[in-house]
């Protein structure tokens, strides 16, 4: 490495020398003063400055020293600015040492708390505007603060967020050999994280740690780098430790009562969002609830909290949390943009443009702006689906399967929706076909059609009509309404008319027999590890029957680990049809099952938005059907779930069950692909 050489001009090194010697003298009236520097009791050596100065104003020496222990204390503008009536007087590394000292005050002044938000980057700009200018004009001859400047403007270039630059710099002072402090590798490591670069900040902040272990900023910013990197094996063991290590009142020899850590409310804030991060949003939030009991007018905490809330799928309460966190501090960023997620969340998109806008109005330079843009331009774009499946259903003892789907069966649905005209509208192009084989004769619906969607806030309005191409009812319309309301966070409604229902029986229509429909559902979802849905169906076949269906499924979360959710499953059925076996397909006067099991939701590998998972149920329960008695029935499915990209989501599975029709045990084998371009619902 290039050693750091102070470059003194001959002439000022006899004058320093000199005042070297006469400070030697303990009767000089500078040696107590001297003495006091070198113990670093700044404030008493300014004091005794200002004593020998009220005697003799224009004491060169004095006035000298002056500005060298205004320097030391940090008042490096002052210092600057008595020095500029004899800067002859300095060595030039002395000289170059406070007027860099100046610019590196002017950078830390630019963290502060701005009194103008319009223009609160004025003093960073300026600081770095006069780093440039020395750079330029001044060339350092000290190659110690010819270094410090390059690395002083990585800092500024850091509260500028100009996060390429900043690692630019970075890389070139290791090209040219330079033994880069350590003090600035947190910021460049800050940069590296903005930039999407965890394992570089994470090798970066390990050298760091090396000569400061006990630099809580650097831990917790490392912690952050190792979750972004999906290793909370070590973050969170990390930030647990350096809770454990940190007293809320830690108290000085002497003193009567403690003082405030903030180290601690860092090191507790960051692990209840570091376990959330790791899909344990209920004890995040407890532990953010626990804070927040302790310090409810903390901004920082009420937007924690407002993220976990929506990590809970609690959109309104996020909501609610991150007004209240603006109603503390206007300027909390992550409480506004928090907003735009919850506001999109919530069907406002026209409300989350508007914070949008202004928060990149306001914050050109944050990179979460662009993020933001992008996922709510996605949101408001062209939809894409398309679902295709597969099955087959074989009677264990052999011959002709009793079931519904026949021995084999496929679906294939297209859907168009256009992009979101008004902030409420969208057009869909819609094709379907449904097929069945029933004793060797290929049955299907087969549509095509168009519809329209409403949705906005609470409300969700679908009408979709589709005309019948295929040959048993060629020419007939679906015509399909449906309409939700979202009560709550907890609470959804749904009811839904159809004609021509597609859902019908496929056996009826074989026989010409087609049937409408009417349902109502409910969902209570109170947070993301409880759900229970219900559904309630009722079906009008052209033949006089009438079949009603009522469903209920449920989900409780019983792990939650940082790549593997466990839940239990539970459902409910039970249907009947007024005409029983009379009909001439499968219509059971009355039946019903239960079933009972496990999902293990893995996430085999996860970058940012980008994501592979897995997910296994496992269930099995009895199935009665009137005149048949009761037969357990197992079911296992595995599917694959991958998300290459944010707009880009692709799932297929394979499933496998044993269910029993008319008494008859089947087995059957399902497959099915499901492609999705877009976010919205």
């Amino acid at each position: 490495m290039r050693p750091l050489n102070l470059l003194l001009p001959l002439a000022l090194m006899g004058f320093i020398a000199q005042a070297q010697a006469e400070t030697t003298q303990p009767d000089d009236p500078f040696f107590p003063i001297e003495e006091l520097r070198k113990a670093q009791r700044f404030p008493d050596a300014l004091q005794a400055i200002q004593t020998l100065l009220a005697q003799d104003p224009g004491n060169r020496r004095a006035l000298r020293l002056q500005v060298l222990t205004l320097d030391d204390m940090g008042a490096s503008q002052q210092a600057w600015q008595l020095m500029q009536a004899h800067p002859e007087d300095f060595a030039t590394y002395e000289r170059e040492k406070v007027e860099d000292d100046r610019i590196a005050h002017r950078i830390r002044w630019g963290t502060a708390y701005a009194a103008d938000e319009v223009d609160r980057e004025k003093e960073t700009r300026n600081a770095l505007a006069l780093l440039r200018q020395l750079q330029d004009q001044h060339p350092r001859q000290t190659t110690w603060e010819a270094t410090r400047l390059r690395v002083d403007a990585l800092s500024s270039l850091n509260q500028l967020q100009r996060h390429q630059e900043v690692i630019d710099g970075y890389d070139a002072l290791k090209r040219d050999q330079i033994d880069v402090p350590a003090y600035i590798l947190p910021t460049v490591a800050d940069s590296m994280m903005a930039l999407r670069r965890p394992e570089d900040a994470s090798a970066v902040l390990l050298t760091y740690l090396k000569t400061s272990p006990g630099d809580v900023n650097a831990r917790i910013l490392l912690s952050y780098a190792w979750i972004e990197q999906e290793r909370f094996d070590r973050a969170l063991p990390l930030l647990e430790q350096l809770s454990r290590e940190q007293p809320a009142w830690p108290r000085r020899e002497g003193a009567l009562r403690g003082y405030e850590n903030w180290d601690k409310y860092s090191a507790d804030m960051t692990l209840a969002m570091a376990r959330s991060f790791a899909q344990d949003n209920a004890s995040a939030e407890r532990a953010l609830r626990a804070l927040i009991a302790i310090g409810p007018t903390d901004s920082a905490l009420q937007a924690a909290l407002g993220a976990v809330e929506a990590r809970r799928q609690r959109p309104s309460a996020a909501l609610e949390r991150y007004a209240m966190a603006l109603t503390l501090d206007p300027r909390q960023r992550d409480a506004r943009f928090g907003q735009v997620d919850a506001l999109t969340a919530l069907n406002r998109p026209d409300q989350a443009t508007a914070v949008l806008s202004d928060l990149r109005t306001r914050y050109p330079e944050d990179l979460r702006g662009p993020r933001a843009q992008r996922a709510l331009d996605l949101k408001r774009g062209w939809q894409f689906r398309v679902e295709a499946g597969r099955g087959r259903s074989d009677a264990r003892e052999g011959g002709t399967s009793n079931s519904p789907l026949g021995s084999r069966d496929g679906s294939l649905l297209l859907e168009a929706d256009s992009p979101l005209m008004d902030d409420r509208w969208r057009a869909a192009l819609l094709a379907r076909d449904d097929w069945a084989s029933l004793s060797g004769e290929h049955v299907r619906y087969r549509g095509v059609g168009a519809g329209i969607r409403y949705r906005y806030d609470r409300l969700g309005v679908s009408v979709d009509a589709l005309q019948a191409i295929d040959r048993y009812d060629r020419g007939a319309t679906t015509v399909a309404v449906k309409a939700d309301w979202r009560f709550s966070d907890a609470w959804t409604g749904t009811v839904a008319a159809t004609t021509n229902d597609p859902e019908a029986s496929l056996q009826a229509r074989r026989l010409g027999i087609t049937a409408n429909s009417v349902g109502v559902g409910a969902t209570y979802a109170p947070s993301d590890t409880t759900e229970i849905a219900t559904k309630l169906s009722h079906f009008r076949y052209d033949d006089g029957n009438r079949r009603d269906q009522l469903g209920i499924d449920a989900r409780q979360r019983l792990s939650s680990q940082p790549h593997l959710l466990v839940d239990g499953l539970a459902s409910v059925y039970t249907s009947r049809g007024s005409d029983g076996a009379d009909a001439a397909y499968f219509n059971p006067s009355r039946d019903a099952s239960a079933a009972f099991g496990v999902r293990l939701d893995h996430i085999g590998w996860r970058r940012y938005e980008r994501e592979f998972r897995q997910i296994l149920d496992v269930t099995v329960g009895p199935y009665w059907q009137e005149g048949y008695g009761t037969s357990i029935v197992p079911a296992i499915s595995y599917r694959h779930r991958w998300a290459p990209a944010e707009s880009n989501r692709l799932e297929y599975g394979v499933s496998w069950s044993r269910p029993v029709y008319d008494g008859r045990r089947e087995n059957r084998v399902s497959l099915d692909v499901i492609w999705r371009w877009g976010t919205a619902e």
